[in-house]
């Protein structure tokens, strides 16, 4: 018999036992193996340890079952298996998993969605003293999720979990001091706690965690717990940025390329770090980025550049790149004008229901460029640029009307009709 089949012998013997979400010293060694096969990366034989001590009411072997399943980790990710099992564990009692199920109720992974369910379950938590179940019991109370809002329940709440150090609990509670929401409004308590939280995050920075640091430099940018200071903030956030915190590295592009928060303009260190973001696979910082180079904002312009940019995003979904695109080669201004190219992108922006690529396509039919003129097509686009609200459109629809007869006029109004109805969109849509 393998050694570690022995294990699965003995803890068949823990079934005798009255289930406890305590782990006991024996389970603790008994799953020892488990835990050596994971740090090994051996996932499938630590999910055969977890089940089989699961399958005898180990409560600790339940929950790590639980999250294999939702890892993926030694079997196939299982949301509902995950669900269950997390289930079994919470029964028992086990405060991590009633926290872990309460956030599946929340969200409707593996479970209906459930409000009434996920609070029940994370005041079960916090009542065993789950420091994170207290957190977001005073959510719920805050929000109102589950039960009617009660801002003096969620304080209390928020103040239990402060109290045992969880920044999000000191931040949510000093939010309620400056509002003067379920306590009196008290501007000082208020930075207290902002103080409090700001000192934790700052010692995770230091630690080099990405998210506090990013998190730290928002604080010095608005003065939260310490002293604005601008050359504080980029130092955190540039630090969160090159240890590839997407956010952060958006925010710094945005902030030099608006000049915004303090921060002088400079085109072109925000480029430096919309392209961080972009070698991350991020399609708005790709198309902020395009746009840069298209226009030659504070650098050279670029067309091949802002066209293989918009193209990248336009495959990744970006649908504001189709009209962009139609833009460029029909004005060929950085790329030699290309008046078939700028009809089909148009084409592609209209089939979402961008405004301006409808009037575009309009225009094109009208004046024959790009494709032979035909009034009655015109006329088919200008009508579906109006519906989207282009305010050029309705003049345009009535100046190409009067050149049709109202036979002409009935098959525009039935091909406008035919295209709304295959794409489907109703609510304007225009590209910014």
């Amino acid at each position: 018999m393998p050694r570690w089949s022995l294990f699965l012998v003995l803890l068949s013997a823990l079934g005798a036992c009255a289930p406890s979400p305590t782990v006991t010293s024996t389970q603790r060694m008994m799953l020892q193996p488990a835990v050596d096969a994971e740090r090994r990366g051996n996932y499938s034989k630590a999910f055969d340890i977890y089940q089989s001590a699961a399958r005898n009411q180990v409560a600790v072997a339940q929950f790590r079952l639980a999250q294999m399943y939702e890892a993926g980790r030694g079997t196939e990710p299982d949301d509902e298996a995950a669900a269950r099992w997390y289930a079994a564990a919470a029964e028992i009692g086990y405060p991590q998993a009633q926290r872990a199920l309460a956030q599946r109720y929340e969200q409707g992974k593996g479970v209906p969605a459930d409000d009434v369910k996920a609070l029940e379950l994370y005041r079960k938590a916090a009542d065993a003293g789950d420091t994170s179940a207290r957190f977001k019991l005073g959510e719920f109370y805050d929000r109102g999720r589950g039960t009617a809002p009660d801002p003096a329940a969620a304080g209390r709440s928020y103040r239990i979990a402060a109290d045992a150090g969880h920044t999000g609990a000191q931040l949510a509670l000093a939010q309620l001091y400056q509002e003067g929401r379920g306590v009196a409004a008290d501007p000082a308590e208020a930075d207290r706690w902002y103080g409090l939280a700001a000192a934790q995050i700052r010692r995770d920075a230091l630690r080099g965690d990405a998210k506090a640091q990013e998190q730290l430099a928002g604080f010095y940018l608005v003065g939260l717990g310490v002293a604005a200071d601008r050359d504080q903030a980029y130092t955190w956030l540039d630090a969160a940025a090159r240890q590839g915190r997407t956010s952060a590295q958006l925010r710094l592009a945005r902030l030099f390329e608006q000049g915004a928060e303090g921060f002088p303009q400079n085109l072109p260190v925000a480029a430096e770090y919309y392209q961080m973001a972009v070698d991350q696979g991020h399609r708005s910082a790709g198309y902020a980025l395009a746009r840069i180079y298209a226009e030659g904002r504070g650098v050279p312009a670029d067309g091949a550049r802002a066209v293989a940019l918009f193209e990248q995003t336009a495959a990744q979904g970006e649908i504001r790149s189709y009209a962009k695109l139609g833009e460029l080669y029909e004005r060929g201004e950085v790329v030699p004008a290309d008046p078939g190219a700028a009809l089909r992108w148009y084409t592609e922006a209209g089939a979402y229901g961008d405004a301006k690529a409808l009037f575009k396509l309009g225009e094109a039919y009208e004046r024959g460029t790009g494709v032979e003129p035909d009034p009655m097509r015109a006329l088919m686009w200008y009508r579906l640029a109006d519906q989207q609200g282009y305010e050029r459109a309705a003049a345009r629809a009535e100046r190409v009307a009067a050149q049709l007869d109202p036979a002409g006029i009935a098959e525009a109004e039935r091909l406008a009709e035919a295209w709304q109805s295959e794409h489907g969109f109703e609510a304007p849509f225009s590209e910014g």
